[in-house]
């Protein structure tokens, strides 16, 4: 008996083994054995495409824009502290009565009727917003046929700012509403509810449009305009203002048609700035990663 020197299969003395197939003399000769036979690969350790310096790199470099992302999507969006906030939020809104007469501009295929109450004048932290031309919202484009209604701001100023109360606070947005919340009744006796207000913001200038649009939770801002009511030609749609600070509930939202807007300070711009580097750099990442996959798995070894 004798046992196959490559496979160890167990068999009577043979020129070929009946397992492998080798021939067994050749292999044990040691020219035939320092190279492998045709078909076969070397055991030994061999370089390759996923052991390239820069692999380990891109890895790391897309674990750390996960990182980055996550923590600056839970920090570009908070607010200020005290001593950040501008002296000219810490002012109340100022309107006065004028007698206007309505006019009308086309937007989306409609023709909207404005009719000014009010000129208005807003310096406000903003807390919250929506945007009202989002996906999600059934409502402003669906519904309504609403195309000038083009942000919601709910803002504070004055003593809700003086005290920082905010900041012990939480605060969202919907389609029509800005609703708040605190923690306890301590916290909720602090808050002042008339030195907050959601603003349906009206625009058909593409510069205010635009500057609505980047405007996010943190930022300072001021506006001036109109409040003032509005319908359009698309069916029974109306919507009023309220034309002081004092009331809650439905109606309670003041309506502008806005002239004039400015971001006077930009929230977390640091943070901001890292949220939109991380997407690039994980997509970035995610890119070269899929193209070096399958260059790799197209590529033959060379033995």
């Amino acid at each position: 008996m004798m046992i196959c020197p490559k496979c160890g299969f167990e068999q009577q003395d043979a020129i070929d083994c009946i397992q492998c197939g080798i021939v067994i003399e050749k292999y044990r000769h040691p020219a035939y054995a320092a190279r492998p036979p045709a078909g076969m690969t070397e055991s030994g350790p061999r370089k390759s495409r996923a052991s390239l310096p820069w692999n380990p790199l891109l890895r790391l470099t897309l674990l750390v824009g996960i990182g980055l992302l996550s923590i600056s999507y839970l920090l570009k969006d908070s607010l200020p502290d005290g001593d950040d906030v501008l002296e000219e939020i810490l002012q109340p809104p100022v309107q006065t009565a004028v007698d206007m007469a309505p006019f009308q501009i086309e937007a989306g295929e409609m023709v909207y009727t404005i009719t000014p109450l009010h000129t208005y004048e807003l310096y406000g932290l903003v807390v919250s917003y929506h945007n009202c031309g989002t996906w999600w919202d059934i409502y402003h484009h669906g519904q309504w046929k609403d195309f000038i209604n083009v942000k919601d701001l709910c803002v504070i100023w004055g003593n809700n700012v003086l005290t920082e109360v905010y900041k012990e606070m939480r605060f969202t947005s919907d389609s029509w509403t800005c609703t708040y919340y605190w923690p306890n009744h301590e916290v909720g006796a602090r808050f002042n509810h008339t030195c907050l207000s959601n603003n349906h913001l009206l625009s058909h200038d593409e510069s205010v449009t635009r500057s609505l649009l980047k405007t996010s939770r943190g930022d300072q801002i001021y506006l001036r305009g109109y409040l003032a009511e509005y319908s359009h030609t698309g069916g029974d749609f109306h919507r009023g203002t309220s034309t002081n600070r004092t009331d809650t509930g439905n109606g309670a939202c003041e309506t502008i048609y806005v002239e004039d807007y400015e971001i006077l300070k930009v929230g977390n711009s640091f943070w901001r700035t890292t949220f939109r580097v991380s997407k690039y750099v994980i997509l970035l990442s995610l890119l070269l990663i899929i193209i070096r996959f399958f260059r790799t798995s197209v590529t033959p070894s060379h033995e």
